[in-house]
């Protein structure tokens, strides 16, 4: 190359140079800042990562504590059978923000973190869910996961509010639901809402009535006497929910429904006076309110959720959620003073006083975690009807506390309906 060549290619590089330096800067310092925002938003999405999976893991570890120790174990208990689906999905959407760092490169502590936190959630979430849902299987019932991650209760309005009974001057409402195919021949359930004994309504315990007219039952939701610190109704509750159920049966009749199917049903104390009732109506030593309206009908079966079976051991035992609702002070008013002092009347209480050859079937859904309404009480109580020849039936909801049906359909609510439907089936006693 001559001379004149080469400075020719040289003028040209550095102009090359020149050019290229002067056109890249602004676009090197556009990615820089690009890159920074990546970072940024990588960083975020595993700090987000993080806390999803540090919340199902806290949840899931929550259950390795008594469910009354403090609120997380106590919101660990609940959470499961409403939302175990929901907190699988959650996991995994954790799981797939950790994935950009994984991708870049980036962060590796924070990745670390995130990503063992979300395996953890994702591994428990998943077997948590595997393990409700067998529970489900193993005892006759079934949950639909996609249905279980809308957690709705349906409205149905009830087909006509009246009452049943007038004590003290105020009406005992009785709502009634006829299932959608009408009243002709559809079995009937009488339901008995919760609430210690000292507080509830049927109103307001409608959705759990609802259920069982969607599911082709014809339905009376029944109020009762309610107790209060200078009114115990140990008495009075029990012979209200009798004349219900006489009531029920004479409505039931009227209507075209089928009587020789008839279920008593109810939750907590509901469970309690629905075990009381059925037990003692068979053993022929019902008292009621309205003895004029005629015999209290023997129900074929109880079902009872989460029951105050066992009154003594609920007394001793039971813990308190909060301090304002209380085992120990709710039975105290429904009976009218601390059990060991006013042992007739737990006696008179206590469905085992009732216990015979004619016990009607009884299904017990008892959650594993429930220490509100202790779980073993009434462990002792089906286990004493086993013995004593009964259909009884008492099935246990791991991961799961008091009132865990409340939505019908969260995953605790499809255990509980597909559960009791299949039992009543094996009975004859379901549409």
């Amino acid at each position: 190359m001559t001379r004149e060549g080469a400075l020719a290619t040289k003028g040209i590089m550095s102009t090359y140079k020149q050019s290229a330096g002067s056109l890249t800067t602004p676009e090197r310092r556009t990615a820089g800042h690009r890159g920074d925002r990546s970072r940024w938003v990588w960083t975020f999405a595993a700090v987000v990562a993080s806390i999803l999976g540090g919340l199902v893991v806290l949840l899931a570890a929550g259950n390795l504590l008594p469910a009354a120790t403090n609120i997380v174990t106590l919101g660990a208990t609940m959470a499961w059978a409403s939302f175990a689906p929901h907190l699988v999905v959650l996991s995994v959407i954790a799981g797939l923000l950790c994935i950009p760092l994984w991708v870049v490169k980036r962060r590796p502590i924070l990745r670390s973190i995130a990503s063992g936190l979300v395996a953890i959630a994702l591994v428990s979430s998943v077997a948590i869910t595997a393990v409700l849902v067998n529970a489900a299987t193993e005892n006759g019932g079934s949950v639909d996961l996609a249905r279980s991650l809308s957690i709705t209760n349906s409205p149905k309005a009830p087909t006509e509010i009246t009452s049943y009974l007038t004590a003290d001057g105020t009406p005992h409402e009785a709502r009634i639901y006829e299932p959608d195919g009408g009243a002709e021949d559809a079995p009937v359930m009488m339901y008995i809402h919760g609430g210690g004994w000292y507080m509830g309504t049927a109103e307001e315990s409608e959705s759990m009535a609802q259920r069982w007219a969607k599911e082709g039952w014809y339905v009376v939701n029944v109020d009762y006497s309610l107790a209060d610190a200078e009114n115990a109704t140990w008495d009075k509750a029990p012979a209200d929910v009798a004349c219900a159920l006489t009531w029920t049966d004479n409505r039931a009749t009227e209507a075209g429904a089928d009587t020789g199917r008839l279920t008593v049903t109810g939750d907590s104390a509901g469970g309690h006076l629905a075990m009381l009732l059925g037990w003692s109506a068979a053993a022929g030593a019902a008292a009621s309110s309205c003895p004029d309206a005629g015999d209290v009908p023997v129900p074929d079966a109880v079902v009872a959720g989460y029951p105050v079976s066992n009154i003594v051991d609920t007394y001793d035992r039971g813990a308190a959620p909060l301090p304002s609702f209380n085992p120990q002070e709710f039975t105290r008013f429904f009976l009218g003073g601390e059990p060991e002092d006013v042992s007739d009347r737990v006696r008179a209480v206590s469905p085992l006083t009732y216990l015979s050859d004619e016990t009607p079937a009884t299904l017990v859904l008892q959650p594993e975690r429930d220490d509100f309404i202790p779980a073993q009480g009434n462990v002792e109580v089906i286990e004493e009807a086993q013995q004593a020849g009964v259909d009884a039936t008492i099935v246990s909801v791991p991961f799961a506390w008091h009132g865990f049906d409340a939505t019908l359909d969260s995953i605790g609510g499809q255990i509980k309906t597909s559960i009791t439907r299949t039992w009543l089936e094996e009975r004859n006693l379901a549409p």
